[in-house]
């Protein structure tokens, strides 16, 4: 089973996403990535997003957590510590070929547009994260919340 941890960060009402263009399709991502070695859930959440973003986050609070075939990720509420959003040297940059992987651009969106952004990878993240900014503003104080998708959803 593959373990994958992203952050959901906002700050100054924009929400930090990973704008991809791949196979002829323009989508975003939550930034995060795949669990290395004996790292906790936190420290992966907050490598990748300094790997990908170049921006130093703290991870808060798990929100989400998603199950899917083989692969659970869970969702962090990260605070922004330090930084400026930039591409870094991070393989997706550097070493990927872009006709094979596709383009990486880390980027801000403002919240208040979210609706168009589509589409925001995973769907149901981003419809529940939408009600829940709405329910608990942008502190996003919650339950954890778990999700079972089968493949197609």
């Amino acid at each position: 089973m593959t373990e994958r941890y992203r952050a959901i960060i906002i700050k100054d009402g924009k929400l930090a996403l990973m704008e991809r263009h791949k196979n002829g399709r323009h989508y975003w991502v939550y930034p995060g990535g795949g669990l290395e070695g004996n790292e906790t859930k936190e420290e992966c959440c907050e490598r990748e997003v300094m790997e990908e973003f170049g921006i130093k986050v703290k991870a808060k609070k798990m929100i989400y957590f998603m199950e899917q075939e083989d692969t659970l990720q869970g969702f962090f509420v990260c605070e922004w510590i330090s930084g400026n959003i930039h591409k870094t040297d991070a393989v997706e940059y550097s070493t990927y070929n872009p006709e094979v992987y596709g383009t990486y651009n880390p980027t801000l969106i403002d919240l208040s547009k979210i609706d168009e952004y589509d589409p925001i990878y995973p769907r149901e993240i981003t419809k529940k994260l939408q009600e829940d900014l709405k329910k608990y503003g942008t502190e996003l104080d919650r339950p954890l919340l778990n999700f079972k998708l089968s493949m197609g959803e």
